[in-house]
């Protein structure tokens, strides 16, 4: 009977999403480079996930955030774009998303390596909470889209896809049997290179051979979503830093976003 009916919903759901609301998200997914190079099956079928994370989470604006329908549209599109195979119930169950007009102000509380407690406020762009919801910001969503290796809303809805398997982040999401193992040597090689490579860079002065975002090698939580981050945004980088994670992130995803990436050479006269 459940199966029943969750078909029904989702077939009334599809029904409503008309010809003139399917030009209107079109327009769109036009604005945003990362999503160019879909083919029209896929554009269609982002178009129907977004629908879909639209109708089952809540959009409130905090602090007189002026919250436009077209912001509504983006988020939902890039949202789409990590589970396009997968299903937004991938996201696991947060039902809230809370936009910001610009970087907001959060406690943070951690033990230090030497088992010293530190409580303070940090200013953020964005959050994923364990239990709770997604908190962006507009400033932040208008820079995301492009070919950059940023994109607000990716890195912090990869953090609840890592969230949605097990309750906590942790940088292992809900992988199918046959990568787990590959996953386990794999994603640490990557995150104990990426931090070598960061604190080198931290002491030399230059960035060269930091592939992905510096603050990856915060936790191996932060790993994964900047290197979820990077897959759809800058794959170059990663495929060249990080060769073997991008091929399982391809396989886990079911897409491969690096003939579509605008082509650049990542290391000069290559």
């Amino acid at each position: 009977m459940l199966n029943w009916f969750t078909q029904w919903r989702e077939k009334r759901l599809l029904a409503d999403l008309d010809d003139t609301t399917v030009k209107r998200w079109q327009m769109r997914i036009d604005q945003l480079p990362i999503l160019s190079g879909l083919s029209p099956a896929d554009q269609r079928q982002l178009i129907e996930t977004g629908w879909r994370f639209l109708h089952q989470k809540r959009f409130t604006p905090v602090a007189n955030a002026n919250l436009t329908n077209e912001n509504c549209i983006d988020i939902c599109l890039q949202a789409a774009l990590p589970v396009l195979t997968l299903g937004v119930d991938q996201y696991g169950h947060f039902h809230e998303l809370l936009i910001y007009p610009e970087e907001f102000v959060s406690p943070r509380h951690y033990i230090d390596d030497n088992g010293i407690e530190h409580q303070g406020m940090e200013e953020l762009s964005g959050e994923a909470w364990e239990q709770g919801p997604l908190l962006l910001t507009l400033t932040e969503l208008s820079h995301s889209g492009q070919w950059d290796g940023f994109n607000l809303v990716i890195h912090e809805l990869a953090h609840k896809l890592d969230i949605a398997n097990g309750g906590i982040a942790n940088g292992h999401p809900n992988l199918s049997p046959s990568l787990r193992q590959r996953w386990l040597s794999v994603f640490s090689e990557a995150f104990q290179a990426h931090c070598i490579a960061v604190e080198q860079a931290e002491v030399k002065g230059h960035w060269q051979g930091v592939w992905v975002d510096p603050y990856g090698a915060e936790s191996e939580a932060e790993f994964f979503a900047v290197c979820v981050e990077a897959f759809f945004t800058d794959p170059i980088s990663l495929h060249h830093g990080f060769n073997a994670l991008y091929h399982l992130l391809a396989e886990h995803f079911n897409q491969h976003p690096l003939p579509r990436a605008p082509q650049w050479s990542p290391l000069p006269g290559a």
